[in-house]
């Protein structure tokens, strides 16, 4: 069989391909390339690069008749839904003022769901909306900066939606984005520091470089917009707008196939922090030291973070390679060094397993010391707290419990036992929270 004959027949397989290839029909394609290459008609690299032009070809036929633009590459859809019960339950021995002493129970759901389009030069614009709550303290702000979750409650009504990402990203190579909007977080620090759930609004840029093999390092910047503050007839601070600038070095390195380690060290700093708004510190709900004000401490931490997972070749009831994760991290507020234990935080932990597979499991336990004024409440995790309120000025244990039911299903378990520190003559305030989540991906 000549090259000729070979190539005619790529061609041919090819053209089928990219005509009937559209993504309900993508494991066929697969099979007849396979089939293909059993007969000898393909080699196997010849194989590898037809699935390419095939899953290009298959993303722009079905971009197509979705109407898009020609520059466009790939649409992807997806999203997640997510039931929550919400237990919050406050010791009996709690008293002093501000300090809660009634229980709570909700039912709660996140809804989120996005396309993401990929373009010729490199380009991806994303967009994803995502449920929510309005702020009671402040509605006119919109909804929580920390979550999309919303209370089943009043009725039936109807709920809102929000718009959770809106982003467009330039990717020309591995080593190198830069992104500008709302997005995901492309910093490595824990729910101490950084919610999860927070979406930053601004840019972000990020560089990963291969040493070899064995070592990566990466470089990611933020500039972020707090606050946009304008007044007609104002000055001064009325018409200084807040920006939080946010800068990370960190290293990963793979010292064996069981062991591999990462080490980060970021800072952030806020530009014009006196003009955040005792508004905006209402509207956030947070416990903690405010931002707000001439007389507020600088927040400008120094956050360390570091992990070692050792990965054994089995685990009980597990399904492939287990790995153990140590994992901790520091901060530390010069800012607030008036503030004396104050200004530190710490959070130490243990994780084992995962549950990215069906029938997997992962169990990870956490302790959190958390100072008044070590990071600014207006980031950091709004679940892990006192009062019903995350933030700052508290310490406690965290175990998750999580299990893969189904490759769509995940079941969650959260247990979070806190308490109050730095608290005044007479004031005690303790609770323990718990979560039980049902999430199903899509």
């Amino acid at each position: 069989m000549n090259n000729t004959w070979k190539s005619s027949t790529t061609a041919l397989a090819l053209l089928f391909i990219s005509a009937f290839a559209i993504p309900a029909v993508a494991q066929t394609s697969d099979a007849l390339i396979d089939k293909l290459v059993q007969k000898g008609i393909l080699t196997v690299k010849e194989a590898e690069e037809l699935r390419v032009e095939s899953a290009k070809s298959s993303a722009k036929t079905f971009a197509s008749q979705m109407g898009s633009a020609d520059w466009v590459n790939k649409l992807k859809f997806g999203g997640d839904f997510r039931g929550r019960y919400d237990g919050v339950f406050q010791d009996d021995s709690n008293t002093g003022a501000g300090s809660a002493t009634q229980d709570r129970d909700r039912f709660r759901y996140r809804v989120r769901y996005g396309i993401t389009a990929e373009m010729t030069d490199h380009f991806e614009v994303g967009l994803r909306l995502g449920s929510g709550e309005i702020g009671s303290a402040a509605p006119s702000l919109g909804g929580s900066p920390f979550s999309a979750n919303t209370t089943l409650n009043n009725d039936g009504s109807r709920k809102f939606i929000f718009v959770d990402l809106a982003y467009a990203k330039w990717k020309p190579d591995d080593w190198f984005s830069a992104q500008l909007g709302k997005m995901s977080s492309d910093f490595w620090f824990t729910d101490a520091v950084l919610d999860p759930d927070y979406n930053p609004e601004g840019a972000q840029e990020k560089i990963s470089i291969a040493l070899n093999k064995q070592n990566k390092i990466g470089f990611s910047a933020g500039q972020f917009v707090i606050a946009e503050n304008f007044s007609g007839t104002g000055s001064g601070s009325a018409n200084q707008d807040v920006y939080l600038f946010v800068g990370q070095a960190d290293w990963t390195a793979k010292w064996s196939d069981h062991l591999s380690s990462r080490l980060g060290v970021g800072a952030y700093a806020f530009a014009n922090q006196d003009s955040v708004s005792t508004n905006l510190e209402t509207f956030l709900n947070q416990n903690g030291t405010s931002a707000a004000g001439a007389t507020a401490p600088h927040f400008n931490p120094i956050i360390a973070r570091g992990e070692v997972t050792y990965t054994f070749d089995s685990g009980p009831l597990f399904d492939g390679p287990f790995p153990v994760t140590l994992g901790a991290e520091y901060a530390n507020n010069p800012g607030a060094s008036s503030f004396g234990s104050g200004s530190e935080a710490w959070n130490l932990g243990l994780a084992l397993g995962d549950a990215k597979k069906k029938g997997n499991w992962q169990l990870t336990y956490n302790y959190k010391h958390i100072g008044t004024a070590a990071v600014w409440h207006g980031l950091n995790d709004d679940d892990f707290g006192v009062n019903a309120k995350g933030g700052t000025g508290v310490a406690g244990h965290q175990i998750v419990a999580s299990y893969r039911v189904a490759n769509p299903l995940t079941m969650n378990l959260r247990v979070m036992r806190t308490e109050q520190i730095n608290t005044p003559a007479g004031v005690s305030s303790q609770q323990t929270r718990l979560f039980f989540d049902l999430l199903w991906a899509f």
